[in-house]
């Protein structure tokens, strides 16, 4: 199954870690973001591998090629386009079922066990155990299946979020015809409330490391 990398992102919100750099290279314990998230998938057998570049993608394809990794295929948005526009995008070419991950996610992810427990065709979503999930929205399930996405929690509470992994078929994006679109708004609610998104429980390692005070969280890991 070929997997997406959305790694385009600016990251604004590591305005000392990613001042020079895309987010994708920001190193934690001496190895980029992206490297880690690479070996992540190669170690279940997921080689085939693009990634979706925007943002200073010259030094990501500079990066790839001076650590033996040129072989990874990456597209560049023409301009920033979402989440859903950069999938879109990025899978324009594909005709069966990929994965995509978030390019500033760290996480012990089972993609074996994902892969095997996949229904083709049908739309999943990874669902990460979080002891205080007051920083993300949380995930409504019901019989192995997303019923709703509620928002982040007021106090302290337990549950699953989103852990920016998914499986998705391109008819999944059909009917949406503008350029720009998050996935987040755009494709998943619509596919809960058909009562056709699946759901595969994580409850390992997961860090988003989108910020300064995640970023270190993760390397004090």
């Amino acid at each position: 199954m070929k997997v997406i990398i959305l790694a385009g992102g600016k990251g604004t919100r590591l305005p000392n870690s990613a001042k020079d750099i895309p987010k994708a290279l920001v190193k934690i314990r001496g190895k980029a973001m992206l490297d880690h998230i690479v070996e992540g998938l190669e170690k279940h057998g997921l080689k085939d591998i693009r990634l979706s570049l925007g943002f200073r993608a010259d030094q990501i394809i500079a990066h790839l090629t001076d650590n033996g990794k040129g072989y990874i295929e990456h597209v560049v948005e023409p301009e920033p386009l979402g989440t859903g526009g950069a999938v879109k995008f990025a899978t324009s070419d594909i005709g069966e079922d990929f994965m995509v991950l978030n390019g500033d996610v760290m996480n012990d992810i089972d993609f074996t066990s994902l892969l095997k427990t996949h229904k083709p065709g049908m739309p999943c979503i990874v669902g990460a155990w979080r002891e205080d999930a007051r920083d993300f929205g949380l995930l409504e399930i019901k019989d192995g299946r997303i019923k709703a996405f509620l928002e982040k929690p007021a106090e302290l509470k337990p549950g699953y979020i989103n852990a920016g992994c998914y499986i998705l078929h391109p008819k999944h994006f059909e009917g949406i015809m503008e350029k720009t679109f998050m996935i987040e708004k755009d494709v998943f609610p619509r596919l809960a409330e058909s009562g056709s998104l699946h759901v595969f429980l994580h409850n390992g390692f997961w860090q988003d490391a989108g910020t300064e005070a995640r970023l270190e969280e993760v390397r004090r890991s």
